[in-house]
């Protein structure tokens, strides 16, 4: 017996009142309705309609029996339907926005697998260090590294992210390899990073002695996070920045991790959308293939 058929052909012999104008609804041949009302009453042992030459009558337990599958018939409908559209729907345009580091060394070294799986969306990357206005500028979603600010906001956590201290092979072997924090102020030369927003610089954040120690003696600084890094990578002095972008420089060699055991800040990474975009079949795509290619990124 197929089962949801034979469920879906008692809902109509009941709304129609007639085996022959079920059967018509349906597109089948009015001996299988038959056929299907009776199996299914076999299967549930118990009898579901009352038929005369005249008539089609619920019994009692069929009364009850339509109104709980009518409820489980729309259910499964509203699912059916909504994922119809989702398919649909995997098509147009999705803005995302995100900072540069995250968008040269983590995004796009990998956004082809996302576009060969879904060709039809064209992504439109807004990429910048300036904080916007999810719902004024359009924006589908941003992913941001650092904890919500925003309670109004959705946010689903990527990865965990943290600081990493480094400068490159010739910036140590022209200006020494530091040992403690407090030689960063002491003949070394130190790239800072300030907001495109605000102009406030962001120092240099370290673990000192259960506390914490600020370096903010910036010989050059960026509003830019992907410009920081090339920054270090030429041998301009010694920065901070997110594990999770000088990764591929770090394992190159390009890059070289200092005071390891003072720079310990975590924080997540996550992709942030507004409620209204939750039911953008674009954007739950691109989610969830995020959360699918990223869930296990460790920095």
């Amino acid at each position: 017996m197929d089962h949801l058929l034979a469920i879906r052909t008692f809902q109509r012999i009941v709304e129609t009142r007639s085996f022959t104008k079920a059967a018509a609804h349906l597109g089948l041949p009015r001996s299988t309705v038959s056929k299907a009302l009776k199996d299914l009453e076999a299967h549930l042992g118990i009898k579901l309609i009352q038929r005369t030459t005249r008539s089609v009558t619920l019994t009692i337990e069929g009364a009850e029996y339509y109104q709980r599958i009518s409820r489980l018939v729309a259910r499964l409908d509203e699912t059916e339907t909504a994922m119809r559209d989702r398919g649909a729907a995997a098509k147009g345009r999705l803005r995302i926005d995100l900072h540069t580091s995250l968008a040269n060394f983590v995004l796009l070294p990998i956004l082809d697998e996302f576009r060969e799986r879904h060709p039809h969306i064209q992504l439109a990357l807004g990429i910048g260090d300036r904080p916007v206005n999810l719902i004024e500028e359009g924006v589908d979603c941003v992913i941001r590294a650092g904890e919500l600010a925003d309670s109004s906001l959705i946010g689903r956590t990527l990865y965990k992210d943290r600081l990493v201290t480094c400068a490159s092979p010739d910036y140590l072997e022209k200006f020494g390899v530091p040992r403690r924090v407090a030689d960063l102020e002491n003949g070394h030369r130190v790239v800072g990073y300030f907001s495109a927003a605000t102009g406030e610089a962001w120092p240099l954040r370290f673990r000192n002695r259960g506390g914490e120690k600020q370096v903010l003696n910036f010989d050059i600084a960026t509003n830019d996070s992907a410009a920081l890094i090339n920054m270090l990578v030429r041998g301009m002095g010694i920065g901070q920045t997110h594990a999770s972008v000088a990764k591929s420089f770090l394992q190159s060699g390009q890059l070289v991790p200092l005071l390891e055991d003072a720079t310990h800040t975590r924080f997540p990474v996550s992709i942030i959308y507004p409620p209204t975009k939750q039911l953008n079949a674009r954007l739950r795509l691109f989610i969830d293939w995020m959360v699918e290619r990223l869930s296990g990124y460790h920095a």
